[in-house]
């Protein structure tokens, strides 16, 4: 299925990811290990479980995370960002491992379901 083919969802990131990515380049970091958990907080019809599913999606996601022109003049215009790191995500390539949770699977609040370690965050 391709759900994504004309659209670059990579600005639906969260912020703060890209204030910590921000932050690594800022300290000589951007070829460390970096781990970072997705979970939800409150399950929105307040039931006591909620079933994971998405998870093709969100390999998709991954697999074509890039930043365009727009994007960068966008987070230029939050002033967050120096020069350097806005010129960096213009190369960026991303690699990761991921672990999830199984399609169909019941999830809680609060509890890590999906895993994202980037082993490289390359600059080409």
């Amino acid at each position: 299925m391709d759900w994504n083919k004309d659209r670059n969802l990579t600005m639906l990131v969260d912020f703060y990811e890209l204030t910590m990515a921000n932050g690594y380049l800022q300290m000589g970091m951007q070829n460390k290990r970096g781990v970072f958990d997705m979970f939800f907080r409150k399950i929105p019809d307040h039931g006591g479980f909620a079933i994971a599913a998405g998870l093709e999606q969100v390999i998709d996601y991954l697999k074509n995370l890039k930043f365009t022109e727009e994007d960068i003049e966008y987070l230029r215009g939050k002033h967050l960002f120096g020069e350097d790191f806005l010129d960096w995500l213009r190369n960026f390539k991303f690699s990761c491992d991921v672990w999830a949770i199984p399609e169909g699977t019941p999830i809680f609040p609060n509890e890590p379901i999906l895993i994202v370690e980037a082993l490289s965050w390359k600059h080409s």
